[in-house]
């Protein structure tokens, strides 16, 4: 794939970029996992239904999701990438895949099988690509041996979802996971998944991602300040996806809250204002104007280049026309569109 520039301009790098390896969707159509995750064809539509199943809360519980080319075609992908002025995608698994509900072998063996084809992914294209892990995270000290595995792969970071199964990030079950990845150094990017109130008032208008997205990143970010996750491991780096969710927003309150009530003492964090600047934040915020307020209070260094690719909630247009980008300087926007990720993921 070549890459237009304009002028000496280097191309993006995409730290938030999804992906169902091909490899993957092979072993699928070959029924490796069984009933776990198959694709079904969509009657009358032009896109064929992935489906996972799996027993939530004793229940056997079934989703599905849209699965087109764009989510595990190479080719296609890199003709966007370049309409995009895209040079390098950091590939994560599509988040539907992050299944912390269910089954812990099953995920176990999922996680092994998508890591396995994300690297040989990478491998294959390691001028287009990197990759990030996923890990059976309902299974602490699993997850934990997995992303060891998988950094031995060539993973340079692991995506989690924003909660485990409805567990917050601070729960003490997680400490031995956030121990290795402190151990291992690698970033860690925040994705939204099952997201608090999808099943009842988030059910309409597609609120469960216009709100319930930004709202369980702003929790799990809310749980790894208060629950003392950040004092316990000081060289754990966190991600955000969608530029935090409502952190940039909602930090005031939270600093009022700090300041007036014990409860976020509990775990004995600090300020949450010392918290916010060990964040980074993608640039998804779809408005010049909040994505200026986000780079002058948030600082410019803290800001990543982020698509969301393929989803349709992301930013799919040219990376030089992210609304706002051109009110700031070039330099901070090379910081933004590659010189940032290229220092967090070690590129």
């Amino acid at each position: 794939m070549k890459t237009s520039h304009s002028g000496n301009r280097r191309g993006a790098v995409d730290p938030h970029a999804h992906i169902y390896p091909h490899r993957f969707i092979e072993d699928v159509r070959k029924k490796r996992f069984g009933r776990t995750v198959t694709i079904a064809p969509a009657e009358g539509k032009r896109y064929e239904w992935i489906i996972t199943r799996g027993k939530v809360l004793g229940k056997e519980v079934e989703a599905r999701y849209i699965l087109t080319p764009l989510e595990y075609q190479p080719d296609l992908r890199f003709r966007d990438m370049e309409r995009m002025g895209v040079e390098r995608q950091i590939l994560s698994i599509s988040p539907p895949m992050m299944l912390y509900s269910m089954d812990t072998a099953a995920n176990r063996e999922l996680a092994a099988s998508l890591n396995e084809s994300l690297s040989a992914l990478a491998r294959e294209f390691p001028k287009q690509f990197s990759c990030m892990a996923t890990v059976p995270l309902q299974d602490p000290p699993a997850a934990a041996a997995e992303l060891g595995r998988a950094k031995k792969m060539g993973h340079i970071g692991v995506m989690i979802a924003s909660n485990v199964a409805g567990m917050n990030l601070n729960d003490p079950s997680l400490n031995v996971f956030w121990a290795k990845v402190s151990k291992l150094d690698l970033p860690v990017f925040i994705h939204p998944q099952t997201v608090c109130g999808e099943a009842d008032r988030l059910k309409e208008f597609h609120l469960r991602n216009l709100i319930g997205n930004p709202l369980d990143t702003s929790i799990a970010a809310a749980s790894l300040i208060f629950g003392g996750v950040l004092d316990r491991y000081p060289k754990l780096r966190f991600c955000l996806s969608h530029m935090g969710g409502f952190v940039p927003w909602i930090r005031g309150r939270w600093q009022h809250g700090y300041d007036i009530r014990d409860e976020p003492r509990q775990h004995g964090a600090a300020d949450p204002e010392r918290y916010i600047g060990r964040f980074y934040y993608d640039t998804i915020i779809h408005n010049a104007d909040c994505f200026e307020f986000a780079v002058k209070t948030l600082g410019v260094d803290r800001i990543i280049y982020g698509t969301d690719y393929p989803a349709d909630m992301g930013y799919h247009q040219p990376a030089r026309e992210i609304p706002g980008l051109s009110r700031l300087s070039e330099t901070d926007q090379r910081k933004i569109l590659y010189g940032n990720a290229k220092k967090i993921y070690g590129l």
